[in-house]
């Protein structure tokens, strides 16, 4: 015969020894009423008070539920969990199974199902300022089970508890939460589509119609779901990443991925693109973003994306990597590696923030390539390094706002930079210094022959997040991070497929009767032509001044309102203009910026009867009419075979609401087809095939040659854990209480240790110590080691209570204010003249 200690047959009975702590139930309480344990035996504390049960029967859903009592009779054990169970949620408490031992025929011979209550609480946190709770009451409630002669026999019953008890809360305990088979199918169909899981759990309660009807709370659905990924994906460390690019390499050709490995054979850096971005790179890879503040996962790692933008306007991926450190390094090998893979063509422009690593690698990599600062990131900064500035709000923002944005030429920005620093007294600022040693990087007057990307800094971060946002979690595995990562980029190419769709099947009609709208109109696609078409709509309140005539080229003066935010002022603007090759040129910069015509050159353009628009203010970038190589390329996704059960659920859910949205328009219907679907439910229960176990091939790697860029064929150990950049994270800084009671716990814990002696046996025995009985004499002349902490711990309490009052008492100076009303007097002399 063996023994099994606290061992459940059923999922949902609490699975807990007498000794654990049970923290899980909401109803528990950190300590409990000492009235409680005094409670009539022949009575249960309800939500309403007290009240005696002299009847033994309870009703439960219209179901009679008679109370344990001995030699009550089952024919299984699972028939007296399950009556337990049933009763113990109708009285008001959880269940756990305390102890079961099995015969040799591996049934249970003998059980012991108890109140989830009982057992004694053990506080195992270090922070003793806050201690965990507990639901401990050592409550004696409790049933004992023997098996004989095929039946089970309840030999001893227990009804009493010493702690109150509430029907209306027994769904919130452990033993009575159970996640049904369909609840899962929804759950993970869910969740591969990305839908977080406040959502899903909020559309069970609806559908339910309330919590309360729920056997589950939205915590047993974040634990089921942790559980479906691990076993989906598998394992998620770097062997089950290696074995993910290795398998997407043997689907299509064109996936590329690296991962840079320490000499222990762990994983440091990691780089992959799908055949798609590296497509994509052909035509939007003029100029990249790239920055590592976006998500993590487990080990910390940044995720540093390659990004574009594509005809539309929207971000478009071109590579991403996890990188382990954020040095120069390590940026060289993701360069590198993004080079190699992008056939070694560099970008024209790449964008980052202000990293000094990423300036030096970007020198080293993309010696050719123009390195610009994002002006968001910068911009980010400037109350926290100027707000200490007592003139901040009352010019210095502005002043600093109008050198960056209102500055037209080089000449402009250096003077309005000066008397912003001679004005505030700025020279000796050091943040200020950098931007401006710098300022060739991010400041607009001079980033006028760069193209940054077809839209604002701020667009492109605010649509980065949204784009990650809900698709891609921290904390998760390197497998799958990448497995939502993929599902990330999925949603993106729907997205810009949606686009093309519109583009192609709706027009946006024409604001005035120009040819050059037309002309844009016909080739851009919509969302640029939105962008043109703003710019149109300003032509009536602009009026241009000819200001000079050099040879060919004329200069114009157009001065243009400026929105800002709800300010408006006005700003006059230079447009040269060539007759001979119709070429034009205006000091905002917004075509070499953003790729968008101007107002200020359309109504130049007006003016000297421009019609036809010329080609080279017509990019290939943002046209509708040409077919992109990448558009014919399909990603690789890591979606394997599903399982067999799973295809047919399916099939069966959509067959099911086809039925249901036929049978509910009619009452007669929807009562024969609730007839029919419990009739088959019932038939298919009694022929219940066992479920299927197939692989969902998410793990099984087939015949792979040896794949180049996936560095050797040796294991693959995971990464370490990656400390971010900035100041390191630090302990929380505890009290004084809390370290002189640490320091007794550790005393007396080494103090018990020393007081045992290895018998020969191997067993322990306990020496006797002559320790001094603090409460008087006793039989047995032993320290109770327990209840000597307690009392120096209590002894420290209030040695810290002491100090803080004398701290306080110290720090402040006493004065004392006599009764007539007369000016008061330092505590240390005496009021009344006398010796105090």
């Amino acid at each position: 015969m063996t023994t099994a200690s606290a061992v459940s047959e059923r999922g949902d009975i609490e699975d807990l020894s007498p000794n654990s702590a049970e923290i899980d139930c909401p109803s528990t309480s950190a300590r409990v009423e000492e009235s409680n344990k005094y409670i009539p035996k022949d009575s249960i504390e309800t939500e309403d008070g007290i009240n005696e049960t002299g009847q033994l029967d309870h009703e439960v859903g219209g179901d009679t539920i008679e109370e344990p009592k001995s030699k009550m009779e089952f024919n299984s054990f699972e028939e007296v969990m399950t009556y337990y169970k049933q009763y113990a949620k109708n009285i008001g408490f959880g269940v756990m199974t305390r102890r079961t031992e099995k015969g040799d025929d591996g049934t249970v011979r003998y059980a012991t199902l108890g109140c989830a209550r009982g057992g004694k609480a053990r506080n195992r946190t270090l922070n003793v300022a806050r201690p965990r709770p507990t639901g401990k009451t050592e409550c004696k409630s409790h049933i004992n089970i023997l098996k004989v002669d095929g039946k089970y026999h309840l030999t001893t019953v227990n009804n009493t508890h010493n702690h109150g008890l509430s029907p209306k809360k027994s769904r919130f305990f452990r033993c009575n939460r159970e996640v049904s088979d369909s609840v899962k199918r929804v759950l993970d169909t869910n969740d591969l589509a990305g839908i977080r899981m406040n959502k899903s759990f909020g559309s069970l309660v609806v559908g339910v119609g309330g919590f309360e009807n729920l056997p589950f709370l939205e915590k047993d659905c974040r634990n089921y779901i942790d559980k479906a990924r691990h076993l989906r994906l598998g394992a998620g460390g770097a062997g089950a990443l290696r074995e993910y690019f290795e398998r997407m390499q043997y689907k299509n050709p064109g996936f590329f991925a690296s991962m840079d490995l320490d000499d222990d054979g762990r994983l440091k850096n990691v780089f992959w693109a799908d055949p798609r971005s590296r497509a994509a790179y052909d035509s939007f890879g003029d100029v990249v973003t790239f920055d590592t503040t976006y998500l993590t996962n487990r080990y910390g790692m940044p995720f540093a994306p390659f990004v574009g933008v594509n005809h539309h306007g929207q971000s478009t991926l071109l590579g991403a990597g996890l990188i382990s450190t954020e040095d120069t390094a390590t940026f060289v090998w993701l360069f590198k590696t993004w080079l190699q893979c992008m056939d070694g063509i560099a970008p024209r422009a790449i964008i980052t923030d202000q990293d000094r690593a990423m300036k030096n690698a970007i020198a080293i990599v993309f010696p050719q390539s123009r390195h610009r600062f994002c002006l968001w990131h910068i911009l980010k900064k400037v109350p926290e390094k100027l707000s200490s500035y007592s003139a901040y709000k009352s010019g210095m923002k502005n002043a600093l706002m109008k050198c960056v944005y209102d500055t037209q030429n080089v000449a402009e920005f250096e003077s309005a930079w000066e008397q912003l620093i001679s004005t505030y007294k700025l020279e000796e600022n050091a943040w200020l210094k950098s931007l401006y040693t710098e300022r060739e990087h991010w400041v607009p007057a001079f980033l006028k022959d760069t193209f940054w990307a077809g839209m604002s800094t701020t667009q492109r971060s605010e649509s980065m997040n949204a784009f990650f946002d809900g698709y891609v979690h921290a904390k998760t595995n390197l497998k799958e991070f990448v497995d939502q990562f993929d599902n990330a980029l999925k949603k993106k190419i729907e997205n810009e497929n949606n686009a093309d769709f519109h583009s192609f099947s709706v027009t946006i009609p024409c604001i005035s009767r120009s040819p050059i709208e037309k002309k844009f109109q016909e080739l851009y696609t919509n969302a640029k032509f939105r962008e043109v078409q703003r710019e149109l709509q300003c032509l009536i309140d602009l009026a241009p001044e000819l200001l000079k005539r050099d040879g060919g080229v004329k200069t114009y003066l157009v001065e243009d309102e400026v929105h800002v935010e709800d300010f408006t002022k006005l700003v006059t603007y230079s447009v040269d203009f060539s007759d001979v090759d119709t070429a034009a040129n205006c000091s905002c910069g917004l075509f070499q910026m953003r790729g968008i015509l101007c107002r200020h050159i359309l109504v130049v353009f007006k003016c000297n009867g421009i019609k036809a628009l010329p080609k080279q203010y017509i990019l290939d970038r943002w046209r509708k009419d040409i077919k992109r190589r990448y558009t014919l390329i399909n990603s690789s996704y890591d979606q394997g075979a599903q399982r067999a059960d799973a295809n047919r659920y399916s099939t069966l859910l959509n067959i099911c609401y086809k039925m249901i949205t036929h049978a509910a328009g009619s009452k007669k219907h929807t009562e024969d087809a609730t007839q029919k679907l419990y009739s088959m439910i019932e038939l298919y229960s009694d022929n219940q095939e066992p479920p299927s176990r197939t692989c969902t091939g998410s793990n099984v790697v087939p015949s792979i040659p040896d794949v180049s860029t996936c560095a050797g064929s040796d294991k693959v150990l995971s990464p370490l854990i990656v400390r971010g950049k900035g100041r390191p994270p630090s302990l929380r800084r505890a009290s004084t209480m809390e370290k002189e009671i640490r320091k007794v716990r550790a005393k007396a814990k080494n103090a018990t240790v020393k007081g045992k002696r290895k018998q020969r046996d191997g067993g322990d025995t306990p020496l006797p110590d002559t320790c001094r009985n603090l409460f008087g004499p006793s039989d047995k002349d032993t320290c109770d080691v327990g209840l000597s902490q307690l009392v120096e711990e209590s002894s420290i309490l209030e040695k810290c209570r002491t100090q803080r009052q004398g701290s306080m008492i110290g720090s402040q100076e006493m004065v004392c204010f006599p009764l007539d009303g007369s000016q008061p007097v330092d505590g240390s002399q005496p009021v009344d003249g006398t010796d105090s």
